[in-house]
Order: structure tokens, then sequence, then C-alpha cells
């Protein structure tokens, strides 16, 4: 099985959690017309040949071979939907119990959400999806969609539900948790931000929404659950020197697991709950593969992943303050490693060397001690470490179990920012 990233021209990432221009599922994308609000400079190239992109790792047993990954975790469309919530403690739970008004919850959500269209030298790029943040006139969506705009010659629109096309820029992206922020050059009346819920409350089975733009089909609607929670996901560009993005930083993200579809071309738009606030950022989705060679299954096949709302939440608003963001460090160079407890193995992160002066040297971790725990959540690679720690707040301390020699530990650790 591989993953793939989802965004331009329903042209997203394949070959284990992707970036780039190949098609999804390495078939050309079908030929959908142009939204009627595409801007006549940018008409809609040609299908281009596939060509392979850049993979993600160390996912759904897909382990990434042992690799040092310490400089990651070492310093890795218009109106706002109150009506859909309230303070009554009672009724609010039971928006996460009962069958959700999806009607309701997608005729107003989508008032707030965007098909964003990339254009690189007067000629249309890419396709992806966003929402309306904040004060109304910001958009989150993903890094991945408008990475082909930050150049010279790139061009970002924005398309409203209604019709409304205007002009927007980048004021900051991030590619290493593909998060980006775009201003609107002209906001539309009437246009609210969509509520944000909290993603810290999501329970595996709980009911949610997808929004979004899939290729090319604005307005699309899906549905499905939290199939997981705290997924490890990880994205890095490969050395195929016809992959679009320009970005070398590997991806990680402590992901939301979806069976709601998301194909090209959702990437950037919301994942809602059954209150209609947003709880992740969709970005990528699984793929089968047969093997080398092999163009996979296209299509979405029930395995989709958020960025969840509270980790794009505080990278939107950095970006928002000071164009760029900072992200939790520990100060650890890890690799992938095993250790065997009662004479059971598992996966573990081992620490291969401790920077002076860290978080981790402050609380004592060593050389050869080996991560199996966060938080209480399992660690079993070093790429779900560096997740789990991307995600932490600063703002209290997190809780490593540690296996050093015969023993076990437990490390607080407090973590800075880099």
């Amino acid at each position: 099985m591989s993953q793939q990233y989802f965004g331009g021209d329903g042209q997203d990432w394949q070959g284990g959690y992707a970036y780039g221009s190949q098609p999804y599922g390495g078939q050309p994308p079908a030929q959908v017309p142009p939204p009627p609000s595409s801007p006549p400079s940018m008409p809609p190239t040609p299908p281009r040949k596939p060509r392979r992109g850049p993979g993600w790792g160390a996912v759904l047993g897909i382990a990434a071979a042992a690799a040092v990954l310490g400089a990651l975790v070492g310093g890795a469309g218009a109106v706002g939907i109150d009506k859909l919530t309230t303070d009554n403690t009672a009724e609010s739970q039971s928006a996460t119990v009962e069958t959700p008004n999806w009607t309701k919850i997608s005729q107003d959500a989508s008032k707030s959400v965007v098909a964003i269209q990339v254009g690189k030298n007067g000629q249309l790029s890419g396709l992806g999806s966003g929402f309306v943040y904040k004060d109304g006139g910001h958009v989150i969506t993903n890094n991945h969609v408008v990475a082909d705009a930050a150049g010279p010659g790139g061009e970002v629109q924005v398309v409203f539900t209604n019709g409304d096309t205007v002009g927007a820029k980048i004021v900051g992206r991030d590619p290493l948790t593909d998060i980006a922020v775009l201003a609107i050059a002209d906001k539309p009346k009437d246009i609210a931000p969509l509520n944000v819920g909290d993603s810290g409350s999501l329970k595996v089975g709980q009911p949610v929404m997808a929004l979004g733009n899939p290729l090319g089909l604005a307005d699309t609607v899906t549905t499905g659950i939290v199939s997981a929670l705290n997924r490890p996901v990880a994205t890095s560009q490969n050395d195929d020197p016809q992959s679009r993005s320009q970005d070398s930083e590997t991806t990680i993200s402590n992901a939301i697991q979806t069976d709601a579809a998301i194909n090209p071309g959702n990437s950037g738009g919301p994942l809602v709950d059954g209150a209609g606030r947003v709880v992740g950022v969709n970005s990528a989705a699984a793929s089968l593969n047969a093997g080398a060679g092999s163009s996979g299954q296209s299509g979405s096949i029930g395995i989709g992943f958020a960025v969840p709302i509270n980790q794009a939440t505080s990278i939107a608003d950095q970006l928002i303050s000071t164009g760029s963001a900072k992200h939790p460090f520990l100060g650890v160079t890890i690799v992938n490693g095993t250790v065997k407890q009662g004479g059971i193995g598992r996966g573990a992160a081992n620490v291969e060397s401790v920077q002076g002066g860290s978080p981790a040297a402050k609380a004592g971790l060593r050389k050869g001690d080996s991560i199996i725990a966060a938080d209480g959540t399992p660690v079993n690679s070093n790429v779900s470490l560096q997740a789990l720690v991307r995600a932490h707040g600063t703002d209290r301390p997190m809780e490593l179990t540690v296996i050093r020699g015969d023993s076990t530990r437990q490390v607080s650790v407090k973590l800075a920012m880099q």
C-alpha cells in the first residue's frame, strides 16, 4: 500500500504519501470541465506525462529505513455556523453521538470552503482546496497545494461556492507541517470563517465530513468516521529532477485517519465534525500499489489523512503573525530500534545522540536510551516520536517512557521551540 498527497490539477503525489505532479493512481485524471469561474488568464494545461513524485514512508507498516532525523526532532467556501453549536454541554455532546444533520452542515460550512487555482507563468498548474479562517481575510490550505506559486510567475486565486473569484497572496508556508496561509485580496461580502473545533477531543468512530474540490469538482462533500488518531505519517522529496515542489524538508504529521473519501484536489480542505466545526486539514490518502512500475488503484480506498486542526491553527497563527513558523523540539538524534520487555519485542525510537543544552539534555536523556511511549501513546519508530513531538505544545511537559538497560523509567521533558 502506498499513500498520496492530494493537490494540483487532480495530479498528486504517488508512491507512498507523495507530493508532485504525477496523476493520482498513475493514470491521467478524468477529464472534468474547468470550473466556470476559472480565470481566462489561467487555462488548464494539457495532461502531462506521469512522472514520479516523492514518497511517504514509515506508515501503516511501511517502515522507513533506520535514518537519523535529529534535525527534525532536535532542532520533522460564507456564513458562520453558530446555529450548529451551543454552549449547552449536553446538546454539544449529543452532536457527536447522534447522527449529524449533514445536509445542514454542508449547506453552511461549504460557504466558507474555497477551491484554489494555482497558476505558473499564466498557465493553470494546480487545483486544491482551502477554508476561510479567523477574520475572514485568510485561507488555510496545504503547503503542497500552493508551493508552485511561491516563486516568480506564480499566481493564486480562490473561488467561493457562489462563483466569486478573487486573487490571493501567500502569507506564509510551512513544509514541515504542510500548512500554508493565503491572504484574500478582495474579500467578498458576508464571508465568515469556518468555526474551529478541538482535534484533541476527537474519538475513534466519531462521524466527520470532508469538503473540497476533488478532481476539479468544486463543492463536493463526503462523509465517514474517524478511523484512527495519532497516525504518524512522513513525507519527503526524492531525487526526481522533474518533481514540482522544491521543498526538501521532511513533513511529519501526527494525523487523523478517516474513511471519508479524499481524492486529488481535496488537499487543504476542511475535515469537520458533527457540529460543523473544522477538526482537520485534509492532506493525503492511501492507494494500492501492486508493485514496481504499477500505476496503483485510482480513487479513494477509504484511508485518508488530515493534519489535526490544533496543530494547523498553531502554525497558521504564526504564519499570519510573522510569515514563518517554529516547532517544538526535543534535541536528540534518533533511529528506528527494537527492545524486549518480558521476552516480547516491540519497536522503539533509539537515541543516538543528545544535543547539549537541549530539552532532552536537561531532562537527563542519554545516548542508548530507547523511547517506547510519549504521554502514554506508544512510540514504535523514529517517525512516531517525531510526530508526537511536533504536535505537542510547550505549555506542559512531555512524559516519555524510556528503557535504559534493564530498567524502565519516566522522563519528564519541557520541550522548546525552534
